[in-house]
């Protein structure tokens, strides 16, 4: 994966919006897109309406270590009678 500041600039007539993998970029304002390694080339070399800074490698944090259910307290209360 690939990280990097993409900064959009809509020509007249153009929509003030472009969505680049599930970030929508607003004219004029740069914003942070992580995709993949081939789809970050492409966009680091279409130029023009798109200024592509910062590419960096991107390795996504782990997910989140699942939570350990509750104690039953039926069960609890049983041990300790």
């Amino acid at each position: 994966m690939k990280k990097a500041t993409i900064t959009y600039t809509a020509l007249p007539g153009e929509a003030k919006t472009l969505e680049i993998a599930g970030v929508t970029l607003v004219t004029g304002k740069g914003d942070t897109v992580i995709c993949d390694d081939a789809m970050m080339d492409r966009l680091a070399k279409a130029g023009g309406m798109l200024k592509v800074e910062g590419v960096a490698d991107y390795t996504p944090p782990p997910p989140p270590a699942p939570k350990a259910p509750p104690p039953d307290e039926d069960d609890h209360s049983k041990k300790h009678k």
